[in-house]
């Protein structure tokens, strides 16, 4: 169902197509790297060497992997991070997807002051990275501008930094997209993509139908009240000594706990932020994150097959809205949520949309 076609990370110049095998399941998140391993084959069934140019064309930082489907659209791509090799006649390889590149770069010295958090700052962050891999930008602005200071000896990873500029209140979604470069498919592009307030389709009327009875054959619905996964009283945690360290007012979700909740309480970190009303802007992302827990629904879907019409990977993009529809004994759930991630496993042609309702 799926093949492989093997890239230059930097040029995205297209280099061969090779009999690569599924190790496990591949992943795609929303505002994070997925991953998946791979497991290359140097002989055929009939004994013939696979390629002469398997060792060269797939490296470790230097290639990228694409799946791509019946049609030849790109479902899935990934870096290859380690090549293993053994006493079989395959070799391995564990990959990430484009995000990942962000956590190998530290990020310099850089001052904004009313700059704009993704045309410009994100922009830059990013292309502290991106810069080296040909990376394109699809940052449109968001109109929300704000100061922020970056020092070069706070070792902090590109990675990190853009997350906590996301996750801000009133913040944004981000992510990486990789996508053919010409309609001869002889190279691919890399685009790091904003979205304000969010990335993807957020209809309430989406077109995109999870449903029990037809294309959904399994989920696991999870209300997590876990600690770090909700709360109903907030703090942020900012720079300095003692008395001097910035703290956040409390955010107190005072609706559930009149309510009869207990208090439970979640404190953040957050590295280079010495200004109260910074340390407050946290506290409040951070409690509309945790305040009445994390609903997640991953679903388990097939693909149509002849004469069927429904919802198939590749249809959808992270962050597009989806209506699912589930009726079964245990739960009955009618919502329209965000995709926020997916896994595939080929081996069965079932794949697994992760939805989420975050936050009361």
């Amino acid at each position: 169902m799926y093949r492989f076609k093997v890239c230059e990370l930097v040029s995205g110049e297209f280099l061969d197509e090779y009999p690569l095998e599924f190790d496990g399941d591949l992943s795609r998140l929303l505002q994070a790297y997925g991953e998946g391993t791979l497991s290359l084959p140097l002989f055929d069934k009939d004994g013939n060497a696979v390629s002469p140019n398997w060792e060269q064309d797939i490296l470790p930082w230097r290639s990228l992997i694409l799946a791509v489907d019946e049609m030849d659209r790109i479902v899935w791509h990934g870096i290859p991070v380690k090549r293993s090799r053994n006493a079989s006649a395959k070799v391995r390889y564990p990959c990430r997807t484009v995000e990942a590149y962000l956590i190998e770069r530290y990020v310099p010295t850089l001052s904004f002051r009313q700059q704009d958090q993704t045309s410009v700052i994100f922009r830059q962050l990013v292309a502290v990275a991106g810069d080296s891999i040909g990376m394109e930008y699809d940052c449109a602005p968001s109109g929300r501008l704000r100061d922020k200071d970056y020092a070069d000896d706070e070792n902090a990873r590109v990675y990190d930094r853009v997350n906590e500029l996301a996750a801000l209140i009133d913040g944004f979604n981000w992510t990486v997209d990789v996508m053919w470069g010409d309609a001869e498919h002889t190279f691919v592009r890399k685009i790091a993509r904003t979205g304000y307030p969010f990335l993807g389709n957020r209809d309430a009327n989406p077109v995109h139908v999870f449903e029990t009875g037809q294309n959904v054959v399994d989920y696991s619905y999870d209300e997590d009240w876990t600690a770090g996964n909700a709360a109903t009283h907030v703090r942020a945690i900012g720079e300095g000594e003692g008395d001097s360290k910035v703290m956040s007012s409390p955010m107190v979700d005072a609706v559930r706990e009149a309510a009869g909740w207990p208090r439970l309480e979640e404190r953040r970190s957050f590295s280079n932020v010495k200004e109260q009303d910074t340390i407050d802007s946290h506290a409040k992302a951070v409690a509309g994150q945790l305040f009445g827990g994390q609903n997640i629904v991953e679903l388990q879907a097939r693909n149509p097959g002849d004469g069927e019409d429904f919802t198939r990977l590749g249809d959808f993009t992270l962050g597009d809205t989806a209506h699912v529809s589930i009726t079964r004994p245990s739960l009955t759930l009618d919502e329209v949520w965000p995709v926020v991630g997916w896994s595939l496993t080929p081996s069965s042609g079932v794949y697994k949309p992760v939805l989420a309702k975050i936050g009361g």
